[in-house]
């Protein structure tokens, strides 16, 4: 698997997220029915200009993830429900563009985590995903995924 790796300064993406703790082990069996009530929130109050999926995850602690799993949303909102007006995190990140199967991107998050120890880059403790437009050929999906570092 090859990667581009680069650091980048990231502006702030306003989501349509619902918020769990769940296991590991669970990704992504967990993860899909939160995108689901992310999408009937937005189909449902008629949100336009709606952007990528966006899945951002806090540190991993006793085998469980802080996860929020979203839309990216033109504007500010109010929360509804279990649906949260929440955004990505500002800052200098370090960067992998991934073209391929999503089964790949827990061992893109591990190569991108050592290029940041070897690149002496502390981790911020966030990371997101941003998945790009759906390609039925694998080879042709992209998704974006970031560590925030220090």
């Amino acid at each position: 698997m090859t990667l581009e790796i680069e650091l980048v300064d990231v502006e702030e993406r306003t989501l349509a997220a619902v918020r769990a703790r769940i296991a590991m082990s669970d990704i992504p069996d967990k993860i899909f029915p939160l995108m689901d009530r992310v999408w009937a929130f937005i189909r449902g109050n008629g949100i336009e200009g709606f952007g990528h999926n966006i899945w951002l995850y806090g540190t991993p602690s006793g085998g469980e993830v802080d996860v929020e799993i979203g839309v990216q949303v033109p504007d500010e909102f109010e929360a509804t429900g279990d649906i949260v007006c929440s955004s990505t995190p500002v800052g200098k990140a370090a960067r992998a563009i991934h073209f391929g199967d999503y089964s790949e991107l827990p061992q893109v998050n591990m190569t991108l985590v050592s290029w940041c120890r070897e690149h002496g880059h502390a981790l911020a403790g966030r990371c997101w995903e941003i998945y790009g437009d759906w390609e039925e050929d694998p080879a042709k999906r992209r998704t974006d995924v970031y560590h925030l570092v220090f």
